[in-house]
């Protein structure tokens, strides 16, 4: 098992907490807006003293940018872990304790290979579906050959859809 991949599937674990640190800086965004000097000042630059004053037409418009971007990462986000909790209730109990005490617990726990190419698998799947919600092209996957020639003209014309 890769690095990159457990951490993959230490992030879907730990999704929910996620979508909270997104939550709570949503409201920071907000909140610092509102906290901020909007009057105006004096300033000293290369034309000398000039008054700065807020610019509430360029401003708020920022801030809602700013607080779109990050509402749209919780909407992602929180597809992704919808449907990665209905996955985990296909699995057995046991093996869904086992991950949850490995990714979430960080204890050490011995999971089969098998199942953790499964929920690789199924993050891929998850993973394809959030490209094409919101209109990205996905990652092409990979062809792996098995040296059977037939079986490899099969799985290429599968890739590029002949």
């Amino acid at each position: 098992m890769d690095v990159m991949d457990e951490l993959v599937i230490k992030e879907y674990f730990n999704l929910d907490r996620t979508i909270k640190h997104l939550k709570n800086h949503k409201d920071n965004l907000h909140q610092e807006f509102y906290h901020r000097s909007m009057t105006t000042r004096i300033e000293y630059n290369d034309l000398g003293i000039v008054s700065r004053g807020f610019r509430p037409d360029s401003e708020v418009v920022n801030l809602y940018d700013r607080i779109d971007v990050v509402e749209r990462r919780i909407e992602r986000n929180s597809y992704r872990l919808k449907h990665f909790n209905a996955y985990l209730k296909r699995l057995p109990s046991g093996e869904v304790y086992g991950l949850k005490r490995k990714y979430m617990g960080y204890h050490e726990v011995h999971i089969k290979e098998e199942t953790l190419q499964k929920i690789l698998t199924e993050i891929g799947e998850i993973e394809t579906a959030v490209c094409f919600r919101e209109g990205i092209e996905p990652e092409p996957e990979q062809v792996r050959l098995c040296g059977d020639v037939m079986a490899d003209i099969y799985n290429m014309a599968e890739v590029f859809a002949l």
